[in-house]
């Protein structure tokens, strides 16, 4: 569809697509800017850009939580008009470490609450400054500014720029710069920063390569390795095809620990799958899927054991859940997510039921009411949006009233349709309870009545 608008668009000619684009920027601030960007010269837009760096550095108004999503928007299209100026990369290197350097005026005055403005310093800035930095030639340069940036970092958002240090340096000065950083670390006195210090370190020790170099620089940092320490040791090891010392490393953790035992157990089963071990892969696969069954666990699975075996294996996990399971949202997600509606409907009405559902869950619940309606489970949708409209009631959370009135009416419809209300009682009843235990709440009943 969009190459057929694509050919009718070019078929109205450059005149009529200027004229169009022109009217829209009129009205919208971005389409301005893209007109702005297209016809300006690089020359001017790389200028703009450093008087718009000037002007963040200056920066002191506060930027509340709710103009944070369009203050990272405009973050992002400066750093796509200076990708779009294309200039020489050790300049826009340069250009996008003092970019980064605003960190300190917006950062440090702002509600960034939701991550928008710092995840474009995070992941933009960074992908942005690697790829100048991978293409200039002065590696010296680039490791020099490459550590002053890294350096200098109050609110943590340039940790980043070390994951890809071997990309933009090369083998040679990737390891010069552990040399560098690890002399600086012992010199350094404050903890924070010689924890900065370490983190870049390892960093580095990775991406070189050479598991033995990891270790040894993981190790050099603590006493004891922990649980963390063991996994990511481990892991460097199997992604450098040592699956032997990754498996050494996963039994130094104590086997009742349970801190990070879902990653424990992945990589487990990548360690036997790289070993040919397919009898444990599969023991570490099933134990994974029995421990949070959803379509990704399900997947990886039938990556192990085979693809042809999904039906049995969502037949039999069905039954197992309905025998021996609690009835508990990730079982109930489980069962819909696999089109087992019935087993579904068991476990809300019997397993889980009015007295367990928690309706302060509403992200999990609503979607499930709305799956259990689409498939006529009427009675189950009707359970769940009790739960929610009860959990709104009971914490008097006056401003989502209107929708509790919208559950209870949702409740209203439902009930015309329902025949067998099993051993719930049947809606007039529970319309008698709501207003004895919810009465008072008139401003809830006037949402109700549409007034």
């Amino acid at each position: 569809m969009s190459e057929e608008k694509k050919t009718k668009l070019i078929e109205l000619g450059s005149d009529v697509l200027a004229d169009a684009l022109l009217k829209l920027a009129e009205y919208d601030d971005r389409a301005d800017r893209l007109v702005e960007r297209l016809t300006s010269d690089p020359n001017d837009i790389v200028k703009k850009f450093r008087r718009r760096i000037s002007g963040l550095k200056r920066r002191t108004r506060f930027i509340h939580w709710r103009e944070s999503r369009q203050f990272a928007a405009e973050l992002d299209e400066l750093l796509e008009d200076l990708e779009e100026a294309n200039p020489e990369p050790c300049v826009g290197m340069a250009l996008v470490a003092a970019f980064l350097e605003t960190d300190h005026a917006i950062i440090g005055n702002c509600d960034d609450s939701s991550g928008h403005i710092s995840d474009i310093y995070r992941y933009g800035a960074h992908n942005l400054f690697a790829q100048y930095a991978s293409s200039c030639q002065d590696k010296k340069n680039v490791l020099a500014l490459l550590m002053k940036t890294y350096l200098n970092d109050p609110y943590g958002v340039r940790e980043g720029l070390m994951d890809k240090a071997r990309e933009m340096l090369g083998d040679k000065d990737a390891k010069n710069a552990i040399h560098l950083f690890k002399i600086l670390a012992v010199e350094e006195a404050d903890e924070y920063q010689k924890r900065h210090l370490q983190r870049a370190i390892e960093a580095l020790a990775r991406q070189t390569g050479n598991a033995k170099l990891f270790e040894k620089v993981l190790l050099e940092s603590q006493q004891e390795p922990g649980t963390s320490t063991c996994l990511d040791i481990a892991r460097v090891y199997l992604e450098n095809s040592d699956p032997q010392n990754a498996l050494e490393w996963v039994n130094r953790i104590h086997s009742d620990e349970t801190f990070m035992d879902r990653e424990r157990r992945e990589l487990l089963q990548e360690i036997y799958g790289q070993m040919g071990d397919s009898r444990k892969e599969a023991e570490m696969a099933w134990l994974t899927f029995r421990k949070s069954r959803s379509l990704l666990t399900l997947d990886k699975l039938l990556k192990v054991i085979g693809e042809e075996k999904r039906d049995q294996v969502i037949e039999d996990e069905a039954a197992h859940i309905i025998d021996y399971g609690k009835g508990d949202y990730s079982e109930i997600q489980f069962l819909i997510d696999v089109k087992k509606f019935d087993e579904a409907e068991i476990c809300i009405l019997v397993k889980a039921g009015t007295k367990t559902l928690n309706g302060d869950f509403y992200s999990t619940l609503l979607p499930m009411s709305k799956a259990m309606e689409s498939e006529d489970r009427l009675l189950a949708a009707y359970v769940i949006y009790r739960a929610l409209l009860e959990s709104i009631l009971d914490r008097k959370f006056y401003k989502a009233y209107p929708h509790a009135a919208k559950y209870l009416r949702k409740l209203d419809v439902l009930a015309l349709e329902i025949d067998d209300w099993q051993d719930l009682g049947e809606h007039g009843g529970y319309h008698v309870w709501l207003n004895q235990v919810h009465g008072k709440k008139s401003s809830f009943w006037r949402h109700y009545r549409g007034e």
